[in-house]
């Protein structure tokens, strides 16, 4: 009679001393993990299978259990015995990395979709290819992004994988973001408190999720609060972070500094960040979103310390970038900088059809903060051209629009922007 697969795993393997090493061969980090998540003592996982020292000695990898100890500790612990056992990496795994890395999403959704097709792909692997399907697809579909890696985490967990989990956690986030959902702030904190409970964990992962939550807290206009995970961000990356990283860290600063009235500060910062993006883009060729990003918040606030030709080429530059990286995330927010600037140069109708643009798109992708500020953005312009009653309506369906999504710090930032307006063209007073 045949043995089982499970019985066969890790024969005739020989220890440090050349000594044959019989058990199944498994993944002491997972099985530790395993028994504090179900909140067990070494002797209470134990108890009627093997001595708590045995169990111990699984756990500093100094034995491996039978077959049969370790499908009895799998059901103790709640876990599948795949989830325990110590197994190679699919090599696909590694050149998925590599693509992230570079952000070859085309590539990267190509190789993930051929891996999940791939009937002999174990249930490990097939976890990992999700989370890098999600991560190919995420910034161009944050929706599909979003449920991709919600099934990947589930995935990921009941494999054993908890930290790249976490990782789906954060992405989780990042896609709440882009779809601009004030849920993004929680589901990135949580993420966060996840990966920190982990073993292993690497410090360059725990500074993007540092960085992720400093973002939706801008996001939120929670200034202070994001300058601090910034900061963060910086002593946990370390001396010396990749220019992309830096990059970004210094893109969140300068948007900080510029919310709080630091203008000085602000364009310094822009400018670093700016040169830092080019550099990481001119050597990879893999940053054509975030570098759009980052040029449109500077045009905005080129914008407005005067600078307007500047402004103009930067947001230009920007637009062209989302539309080579095919990413609509974001786009929404150039449109509505260069409709602001054509606004501020007198050119109403450019200003009506660029802002009607983002209304548009913003409508289409459901991103809801972006498009109440189209609509107050609009209403300026209807004020600039003495329409009273289409100034009114703006500024009404943006209110409605905050109130529905549960903004009430941006309502108030759009009452007094409407107020301010309405007194500089002495118009009646919208109803609140």
């Amino acid at each position: 009679m045949l043995d089982s697969p499970i019985r066969t795993m890790g024969r005739q393997r020989r220890d440090a001393r050349g000594r044959i090493a019989r058990g199944t061969a498994i993944n002491r980090a997972v099985l530790r993990q395993a028994r504090l998540d179900a909140g067990l003592t070494l002797k209470e996982a134990a108890d009627g299978i093997v001595t708590s020292q045995a169990l111990h000695q699984f756990e500093q990898g100094q034995a491996r259990p039978m077959p049969e100890t370790l499908e009895a500790l799998a059901e103790r612990l709640g876990v599948s015995v795949y989830a325990l056992q110590a197994r190679p990496k699919d090599p696909r795994e590694l050149v998925m990395r590599d693509l992230e890395t570079e952000r070859r999403w085309d590539d990267l959704e190509r190789l993930a979709t051929a891996t999940l097709d791939d009937l002999n792909v174990t249930p490990r692997t097939q976890a990992v290819a999700r989370f890098y399907l999600g991560r190919a697809v995420l910034e161009a579909g944050p929706i599909e992004g979003l449920s991709i890696m919600r099934l990947a985490r589930g995935q990921l967990a009941r494999v054993g994988e908890h930290l790249m989990a976490a990782e789906a956690r954060d992405w989780e986030s990042g896609a709440l973001y882009l779809l601009q959902d004030p849920a993004a702030v929680d589901v990135g904190r949580d993420a966060l408190l996840r990966y920190r409970s982990l073993p292993g964990r690497d410090p360059s992962v725990e500074a993007r999720m540092l960085e992720h939550i400093g973002s939706y807290l801008l996001q939120r206009e929670e200034v202070r609060e994001a300058l601090t995970f910034y900061r963060q961000a910086i002593a946990v990356a370390g001396a010396v972070p990749d220019f992309a990283r830096l990059a970004n860290l210094h893109h969140g600063l300068a948007c900080c500094y510029s919310r709080i009235g630091e203008t000085r500060q602000a364009l310094d910062y822009f400018e670093r960040a700016v040169n830092l993006a080019k550099v990481h883009h001119d050597m990879h060729g893999t940053f054509a979103f975030n570098l759009a990003r980052l040029e449109n918040d500077y045009g905005e606030l080129l914008v407005r310390v005067g600078q307007w030709d500047r402004a103009e080429d930067m947001v230009r530059t920007a637009l062209d970038r989302f539309a080579a990286a095919g990413a609509e995330a974001g786009r929404t927010h150039a449109l509505l900088t260069m409709g602001d600037l054509k606004r501020q140069q007198g050119e109403l109708v450019e200003a009506e059809r660029w802002t009607g643009d983002a209304i548009e798109l913003a409508e289409g992708r459901r991103e809801m903060k972006s498009l109440a500020t189209g609509y107050q953005q609009l209403g300026e312009v209807w004020a600039d051209r003495g329409d009273q009653d289409r100034f009114e309506a703006c500024f009404t369906r943006a209110l409605e629009i905050l109130a529905a999504v549960g903004l009430p710090e941006q309502r108030s930032e759009a009452l007094q922007r409407y107020a301010r307006v309405r007194q500089e063209k002495r118009e009646p007073r919208c109803g609140s």
